[in-house]
């Protein structure tokens, strides 16, 4: 395929939008979370590995991709787009969240209330929980895998941006990646199990160098599909179907091996699951499970994921405050939730939209995860079984 061709590949996947099956993960993962924090499940972990492995597929599919069209990463812009995408709703929530702070702290008083505001304006909040042993975040308590994540891309972005200006090999740098990626993912295990009484989870569920790994998953995945330029073979294309299935089963594994909360070692088997999962997403939209995700209202609540992400733990907080009735805590936390992330999406992240779009050097439309991600996508060919463009719509 020539570049030209490839060329005018991208501009009819932009027009075709964003990747509706994607956003549907993504409602399902923040789904889930909001379920750990109503019901105390399980599932909440589970979304949070999700969010990591697909926000490591979409940014290194866009600066790949950015790489292929101009040569080159500008690592200035890309970190402001990330800025960008993430710090005003993040801000917003804060700025709001401080007239009721000490209702939203751990133990009641402001002066916890502004120390977890420092560490998550600074992106530390993972850090500082390692640090402190306790989880005293209290109602910003889910900022920690926001901090992960701009951690990540502080390092990966430069790594990845030196590795493509050398021109390594493509096949290379997937296999790479995902011996690094397993590297990560084994400290869930050398680390051990046992929860820390502080934490109530092992402590390396917070480590960041733990959680690479699940970011490097999908880093590898994007490598992968990037490395190919012509349709797959049908036998190729059988495989991925056939690795789709073993994913979810081997999520539901190990999901169901989460019931203990304090124990983390079945995250990797979840994040091996996800990746399957998602090679088989980004390389057809005809697949029953990518029909499946885009079935509203899944892509709508995808696209919100990110506001309703940062909001559903200070929204339970202060229900839980201002009254005893569990109908109320439980209904008020969904509605409110749900509410208050299209608020944030529409008042707030689409403003600062039209700012990220000026900064925008490639062809492929960028945007956010967001674990939180509000809305986001693959561009993807329309010739049955293509390897997927990754842009870039991820948050977290």
């Amino acid at each position: 395929m020539s570049a030209a061709t490839r060329a005018a590949s991208l501009r009819r996947l932009r027009a075709r939008g964003q990747i509706d099956q994607l956003d549907g993960v993504r409602a399902l993962a923040v789904v889930a979370v909001m379920t750990f924090h109503d019901f105390l499940t399980g599932w909440g972990y589970l979304g949070v590995d999700v969010f990591f492995v697909l926000s490591g597929l979409l940014i290194t599919g866009v600066l790949v991709g950015e790489a292929d069209r101009r040569g080159g990463i500008d690592l200035r812009r890309f970190w402001a787009r990330r800025l960008l995408r993430l710090y005003p709703a993040l801000i917003v929530l804060v700025l709001l969240c401080s007239l009721v702070g000490d209702r939203l702290s751990q133990d009641g008083s402001w002066t916890m209330w502004w120390e977890a505001v420092a560490v998550t304006v600074t992106y530390t909040a993972d850090i500082a929980i390692l640090a402190d042993g306790t989880q005293f975040l209290g109602a910003l308590g889910p900022v920690w895998s926001l901090a992960v994540e701009m951690q990540f891309y502080l390092v990966w972005a430069v790594v990845l941006a030196f590795l493509l200006h050398r021109r390594v090999a493509r096949a290379v740098l997937a296999a790479g990646t995902a011996v690094a990626a397993a590297a990560g993912l084994s400290l869930f295990w050398v680390l051990g199990t046992a929860p820390d009484p502080g934490l109530a989870v092992a402590p390396s569920y917070f480590r960041p160098d733990a959680r690479f790994g699940e970011l490097l998953a999908g880093c590898a995945l994007a490598l992968a599909l990037s490395a190919r330029r012509e349709p797959l073979p049908r036998a190729a294309d059988r495989a991925l179907s056939a690795g789709a299935v073993a994913g979810l089963a081997v999520i539901v594994v190990g999901w169901l091996a989460l019931g203990d909360h304090g124990t983390v070692a079945p995250i990797p088997v979840v994040v091996i699951g996800t990746t399957l999962v998602l090679a088989r997403l980004v390389t057809s939209d005809t697949a029953l499970l990518s029909r499946a995700l885009r079935i509203p209202p899944l892509p709508q609540v995808g696209r919100i994921s990110y506001a309703m992400y940062l909001w559903q733990l200070p929204i339970h907080a202060l229900l839980i405050s201002l009254t005893p009735s569990e109908w109320i805590q439980r209904t008020g936390f969904w509605v409110g939730t749900f509410v208050a992330g299209a608020l944030s999406t529409h008042l707030v992240e689409r403003r600062f939209a039209v700012r990220r779009a000026k900064l925008r050097r490639a062809d492929v439309e960028d945007g956010g995860l967001d674990p939180a991600s509000a809305s986001g996508g693959a561009a993807h060919a329309r010739t049955a079984g293509e390897p997927a463009r990754l842009g870039d719509r991820s948050a977290a």
